[in-house]
């Protein structure tokens, strides 16, 4: 149990909220409340701005993760040791104990009075990558297969590259879009073979790749009505994944290959250009 006599009323409210005081400090805090209108306004408002603040913070951790931000975890970003290094053995025990709690109080504070209106100012700003409405119910069900698919040794494709003639014969009269099987060799990707899927209820063609480093990248497309405009790529992440979608002539694309790959969406052009 912590032990807050003597320090400011909020530290002591914040520890009583969290039930981190002895039962003597509460008693004292119980009868405080009981006779101080200022203290029990206190209260609430720490109360509110607590709750605020973890509704807020689970938002945010439901947020999609950035490509870019997945990339450099995955990849490393030269942490320097020096600033991850913080000195504790001087700080009192107590003060080391109340200071996280102390921190929270004040952003809860900040957070009700200023979270609202930066949420409501972002939103008003925020404008949603074009396509990625419509695109994903098919670009979901392209991230499933592709993690089934992809683990597959034997059995990743159904037609394999030694047939690319008839690939584009069989997947052109199957899903009804005209394409040549784009060859990626600069891109250090080989050309594996093809598989038909079916996704948002209509035939969906595959052509699989794989680089040097044995990971596996997917080309996806299917016939589509979509409105969006053409060659606008949106690039979002799935899990493990990392996806750029665009539309072209009739039909909808997608890239797909590990979030942890670098210039998916520069891959994401060359194909458009080459398919």
């Amino acid at each position: 149990m912590q032990q807050t006599k003597g320090m400011a009323l909020e530290v002591r409210l914040s520890a009583y909220i969290d039930g981190e005081l002895g039962e003597a400090e509460r008693s004292e805090l119980d009868a405080l409340l009981t006779r101080d209108e200022d203290a029990r306004v206190l209260l609430d408002k720490l109360k509110a701005g607590s709750t605020f603040g973890n509704r807020a913070f689970e938002d945010f951790l439901h947020d999609p993760v950035p490509l870019a931000l997945v990339r450099q975890i995955k990849q490393g970003g030269g942490i320097n040791p020096k600033l991850e290094r913080v000195t504790t053995s001087n700080l009192p025990t107590r003060g080391a104990r109340v200071l996280p709690r102390l921190v929270a109080t004040a952003i809860g504070l900040l957070l009700t009075g200023g979270v609202a209106g930066f949420i409501l100012g972002s939103t008003a700003n925020f404008v949603e990558p074009v396509g990625e409405t419509a695109a994903s119910p098919w670009v979901n069900e392209i991230a499933d297969y592709h993690r089934v698919y992809s683990r597959q040794k034997e059995h990743l494709v159904e037609v394999p590259a030694s047939q690319a003639a008839h690939i584009e014969t069989w997947l052109t009269a199957s899903v009804g879009v005209r394409f040549k099987i784009p060859d990626l060799t600069s891109t250090g990707l080989a050309f594996e073979g093809a598989r038909l899927l079916v996704a948002n209820g209509k035939p969906v063609a595959q052509l699989v790749y794989r680089d040097q480093e044995d990971e596996i990248f997917a080309i996806c497309f299917l016939r589509s009505a979509d409105g969006a405009k053409a060659d606008t790529f949106s690039e979002v992440i799935r899990g493990d994944l990392g996806l750029v979608s665009w539309q072209k002539e009739g039909a909808s694309f997608v890239v797909v290959g590990p979030s942890s790959a670098a210039g998916l969406q520069d891959l994401a052009r060359t194909v458009a250009a080459a398919i």
